[in-house]
């Protein structure tokens, strides 16, 4: 299954890898590894997130990546990663 990981997505983890690096790099990298193993298992469809509805109507899926949330969607042939947010931000569904 092809992979494809949205810009906004992409920003997210950034930014969060580097604040966490400011203080504990080691952990910065350990997150951003549980996260790029958890895309790799949801790609290989090992199990699947709760749907949800975000607020702009979009219906997603998402599964927890302490202390992140992968948003994703899932065609027939591709897994497509939307959001890395940070679950103590403001939820992005409803």
């Amino acid at each position: 299954m092809k992979i494809r990981i949205a810009p906004k997505a992409r920003r997210d983890l950034a930014a969060r890898v580097a604040y966490i690096a400011r203080e504990n790099p080691l952990a910065a990298r350990r997150v951003a590894e549980r996260v790029f193993a958890l895309i790799d298992d949801l790609a290989a469809r090992r199990f699947e997130g709760v749907e949800q509805v975000l607020r702009t109507g979009e219906v997603v899926r998402s599964w927890p990546v302490p202390p992140l949330r992968v948003y994703y969607q899932r065609t027939k042939n591709e897994l497509i990663v939307l959001r890395i947010y940070h679950q103590s931000r403001r939820p992005i569904a409803k």
